[in-house]
């Protein structure tokens, strides 16, 4: 999806949910299904209820702006357990957990990176790695994020 669409599905539905104390937390829509998916985040955790919420309050706001011109099917989730960490809200929750992270830098390449996230500021994170060594990452430069799960 277009990152201009999922910006205005965002910043449409965002201060609306926020009123609500749900955070949007992404927005993906599947062109070849038709199909536009919302996860939402909220303290203490998502509930069937939540989503059917959600759904209700979007289906509205999102008709009006039209910014999807073809018929589709709005899906309302949670990131669950293994979600990414997509946002500095998400990197926030997870102070203090060990996390995956794969970078991409300017000609394509990516790195990836293991550690335990000890602070975010400004727009990036500070990841001390099992070496002892901390690194600094810019958010809009993580192609993917999540917290690694221990069995």
């Amino acid at each position: 999806m277009a990152t201009s669409l999922a910006s205005s599905i965002s910043d449409l539905l965002s201060p609306v949910l926020a009123d609500e104390d749900i955070e949007l937390v992404d927005v993906e829509y599947q062109v070849d299904v038709q199909v536009l998916k919302i996860l939402i985040h909220k303290p203490g955790g998502i509930s069937a209820e939540d989503c059917q919420q959600v759904s209700r309050i979007a289906s509205p706001i999102l008709d009006v702006h039209d910014l999807i011109p073809r018929r589709y099917t709005l899906e309302v989730a949670s990131p669950g357990l293994n979600r990414p960490l997509i946002t500095e809200a998400d990197f926030r929750r997870n102070l203090g957990q060990k996390v995956e992270i794969e970078v991409s830098n300017t000609t394509g390449d990516f790195a990836g990176f293991s550690g335990t996230l000890n602070r975010v500021c400004d727009g990036k994170i500070f990841l001390a790695l099992v070496s002892g060594k901390t690194v600094q990452i810019a958010i809009a430069e993580i192609a993917q994020a999540q917290i690694q799960l221990m069995w």
